[in-house]
């Protein structure tokens, strides 16, 4: 029954610190629950997330071991390692989707990111792309974002696509939210007097 709680522990602990590590997901949620596959895999991904199974690993190995350093039955050990498990995975889909169904970012339209003033978060090279947050409703959002050419820099005819600027803005630069077009804010940098 030890070596049943070890691989458990082996398997579940590396995954949950690397969750804990790895720090954001950009998949908008839990990692592992925005698997967009078919078949039972896909589905199953979707019921349980990845970070759910690793939690619920993690708990009952490390529950089983410590039950079973301290000399609990082996009955009792497993059942106990199996609440634990159960309980630990439930809370972490609860809260991951208390998280989502609470976060704003997805219920803002991009016409209402446009205007939005911030900073940037990441380098932003003229050729690719960085990071931005910006404050809306009193909330912290942060957004994929490239630098664009400002309207009095662009020489092309109205309607016509915005070009990539060839500057960089680096971290702490303050920008302006010109469009939001697919999740990437098109941002110019902002005059420092008008901040």
């Amino acid at each position: 029954m030890t070596t049943l709680f070890a691989l458990f522990a082996a398997a579940g602990v590396p995954l949950v610190a690397w969750f804990l590590l790895a720090g954001d997901s950009s998949d908008g949620g839990d990692a592992g629950g925005g698997d967009d596959g078919g078949g039972v895999g896909g589905i199953m991904l979707r019921l349980f997330p990845l970070s759910t199974l690793a939690i619920a690993a993690a708990t009952f190995g490390v529950t089983g071991l410590a039950l079973g350093a301290v000399g609990t039955s082996a009955p009792a050990t497993l059942i106990l390692a199996i609440v634990v498990a159960v309980l630990a995975g439930g809370l972490n889909t609860a809260l991951f989707g208390y998280i989502r169904r609470s976060d704003s970012g997805g219920s803002l339209s991009d016409e209402a990111l446009e205007g939005a003033i911030g900073q940037v978060v990441l380098p932003i090279s003229g050729s690719g792309r960085g990071r931005i947050a910006i404050s809306v409703n009193d909330q912290q959002m942060y957004l994929s974002a490239v630098a664009i050419r400002s309207p009095q820099e662009h020489s092309e005819p109205e309607g016509a696509s915005t070009e990539l600027a060839p500057r960089e803005l680096a971290v702490g630069d303050p920008i302006l939210v010109v469009h939001v077009r697919e999740g990437v804010a098109g941002v110019i940098p902002l005059d420092i007097d008008l901040t």
